[in-house]
């Protein structure tokens, strides 16, 4: 853990490492700091290295509708799947049903997790690396007993491993090897379970390229793409510095936050982004990183995948300064706190976000902290010696006691298998598909209605088989499932078709639930060269 020490009425920070809660900061200020523990501007450059203006930051066309009103809190609770929280001790020891949570980790596995209010628990593999090889925490017989226990579950597979020293610290080659062994081990046993890849420290120029070069080992190794059902980031706004930076030790210098990751070609850098303590709570900072995200994620042929962040937060106690002399004080942090949920909950992307979601960018996010020391640490909402709700927890509580459950059910893509048929002077049979989900903040309750049409949307047309009914419960968040239909004695040239979905529960928008798609039968076929990429 980061540690403080008082000394003659001062502050000195020192280094820690956070290893039992999972955050990344490291900091070594060597000058002593004011009463007040207002940092020393020392020699910053007045922005971060290589972060733009904020002039010349453009955001994509998007929706974002209004903040919240958290004026008309609801009485009852429920869990919202979106929003989560990390806790370092007994989760069942504090109120967090009030927050209406729906997820919660805490940096470990578990047989028999709790479930406060109905929330769910994801499950965490540590890793470390040895050699050129790797362990992993716990061992296979006990991941054997958690998975059976746990169907379909989340698991992130390790922690910060692009952070060197305090956390997983794994080259990206060897990462890759560790990622292929879990999931293979992980999907053995439960083909339903959702594997993550371990939370990077923040979505940062540095921590791109690690991903790149564990997403080329992969390929490398293995000879196909990396599998992965969750991407998953952590967003703490944390200063990129190197243990041999050649300032490290000049009076004044400020060391703290993400470090750099572990691998050959990290070697010589000595610094990524510096940002400042003022930037803690960069609204405009830590949207555009989601947006990039995203875009990464697109680049790679990953756009229909969920993105989680399960840890983010203000690090630095309410009671420390910033350059400017501004307390980062729990009602600045409140309000950063509910400006990351207006952005996460509203802002789409129709070119990078994830359809099944209504193009949302983020599916669900985790607030550290439930019960960090509030000495050491900002953000936390929980006092973990009385644990009575702290000021940070009340800005959460508000904010989600003022959302309805809602149920939007969502018709998230129309497709046919095989997608082009060849006709060779027979009817053609085709599989069609519809990719239903819910989009909305809580469980479905009732059955949905999946009805297939033999025209595109707008057009009359007559039913392809028999409406599907899923009775399957899908949780919110985008969770989904996939029905079918045949549709068969079908000629040459395209068939149009359209898919509506009714659900049973009361839908929130009625906008999103139709669909279409082509089937093509084709009578001729042509054989273009196959480009492979060389290593």
């Amino acid at each position: 853990m980061l540690r403080f020490v008082l000394r003659e009425g001062r502050r000195w920070w020192l280094s820690t490492a956070a290893l039992a809660s999972g955050v990344a900061l490291t900091l070594i200020v060597v000058t002593l700091l004011p009463g007040q523990a207002q940092a020393s501007s020392g020699t910053l450059p007045d922005r971060p290295h290589n972060l733009p203006e904020e002039s010349d930051i453009e955001l994509p066309a998007t929706v974002y509708s209004l903040p919240l009103s958290t004026t008309s809190p609801h009485n009852s609770h429920y869990p919202l799947c979106r929003f989560g929280v990390t806790v370092g001790g007994n989760v069942t020891a504090y109120d967090v049903e009030s927050l209406n949570v729906g997820w919660y980790l805490n940096w470990g596995t578990a047989v028999s997790p709790p479930q406060p209010g109905g929330a769910e628990y994801v499950q965490l593999v540590h890793l470390e690396q040895v050699g050129q090889s790797f362990v992993f925490h716990p061992t296979t017989g006990t991941l054997y007993a958690v998975i059976d226990a746990n169907p379909g579950a989340i698991w992130l597979i390790g922690n910060e491993q692009d952070r060197r020293v305090w956390q997983d610290d794994l080259e990206p080659e060897v990462y890759a090897r560790a990622y292929h062994h879990l999931y293979g081990l992980i999907k053995g046993r439960d083909p339903s379970a959702q594997i993550a890849i371990g939370g990077v420290v923040q979505p940062t120029p540095l921590r791109f390229q690690y991903l790149d070069l564990v997403w080329d080992a992969y390929w490398q190794t293995y000879e196909t793409t990396m599998p992965v059902d969750v991407w998953n980031i952590h967003s703490f706004i944390l200063r990129e510095i190197s243990p041999s930076h050649p300032q490290l030790y000049q009076p004044g210098y400020e060391y703290w936050g993400a470090g750099i990751p572990r691998g050959d070609v990290f070697d010589d850098v000595v610094e990524g982004i510096l940002y400042k303590v003022s930037q803690q709570d960069d609204l405009t900072i830590f949207r555009q990183r989601i947006i990039d995200f995203r875009r990464w994620m697109a680049e790679k042929g990953e756009r229909d995948k969920p993105l989680i962040v399960t840890e983010y937060g203000v690090l630095f106690p309410e009671d420390y300064s910033d350059e400017n002399g501004r307390p980062l004080s729990a009602e600045r942090v409140g309000t950063f706190m509910q400006g990351t949920f207006d952005f996460f909950r509203t802002y789409t992307d129709p070119s990078i976000g994830y359809p099944a979601d209504g193009n949302r960018l983020v599916q669900r996010w985790a607030w550290f902290s439930v019960d960090a020391d509030p000495w050491l640490w900002g953000g936390t909402l929980f006092d973990p010696n009385t644990h009575a709700l702290r000021t940070v927890g009340e800005y959460f509580r508000d904010y989600t006691n003022a959302i309805s459950p809602t149920v939007d059910v969502v018709a998230a893509r129309a497709f046919a298998e095989p997608g082009v048929a060849m006709y060779a002077g027979a009817p053609v049979t085709a599989t069609l598909k519809a990719l239903v989900s819910n989009a909305g903040n809580v469980a479905t309750a009732e059955a949905i209605t999946v009805t297939f049409y033999d025209a595109p949307l707008g057009e009359t047309g007559a039913t392809i088989g028999e409406p599907q009914v899923v009775t399957q419960i899908l949780q919110g968040c985008a969770d989904h499932t996939v029905v079918s239909v045949t549709w068969e004695n079908l000629d040459a040239g395209g068939h149009p078709f359209s898919i509506q979905v009714q659900a049973h529960d009361a839908d929130v928008d009625l906008t999103n639930n139709a669909a279409e798609g082509v089937f093509l039968v084709a009578t001729s076929q042509s054989f273009l060269p196959l480009v492979l990429r060389s290593y």
